[in-house]
C-alpha cells in the first residue's frame, strides 16, 4: 500500500516526464548535454509537467521506462603548485614483510 503522502502521479504525466528525459538537454534549451536526475528534476518543475517531484520518484520513472541518466560527477583541483608531479606518486601506507616458509 502506498502511504498517502506520497503523490502519485498520473499516466500523461509520467509519459511528459519520459518524453522529456528523452530530449537531449541542449535541443531542450539547457546548458549541458546531459540529464542528471537533479537537472531533470528541475526542468520537469520548471516546464510545470509537475509542481514538485522527488529525485526519488524520477528514478522509478525512469527506471519503468528503462532509461539512464549521468549520474552526477563532482570533484576538486588542487591549488598545490607541485600538485602535478606529486598526484602520479606511489605511496607505500605498509611495509612489506618477507614470506615465510608456513
Amino acid at each position: 500500500m502506498i502511504p498517502s503522502n506520497i503523490p502519485t502521479f498520473t499516466p500523461e504525466v509520467h509519459s511528459e516526464i519520459i518524453e522529456l528525459a528523452q530530449i537531449p538537454p541542449k535541443v531542450a534549451g539547457y546548458p549541458f548535454t546531459n540529464w542528471s536526475l537533479s537537472k531533470l528534476k528541475q526542468a520537469v518543475e520548471e516546464r510545470k509537467i509537475v509542481s514538485s517531484i522527488s529525485i526519488e520518484t524520477l528514478r522509478v520513472i525512469l527506471g519503468e521506462a528503462k532509461i539512464t541518466y549521468q549520474n552526477t560527477k563532482t570533484w576538486k583541483d588542487s591549488n598545490d603548485p607541485d600538485f602535478a608531479s606529486k598526484k602520479n606518486e606511489s605511496k607505500t601506507s605498509t611495509r612489506t614483510h618477507q614470506r615465510t616458509g608456513v
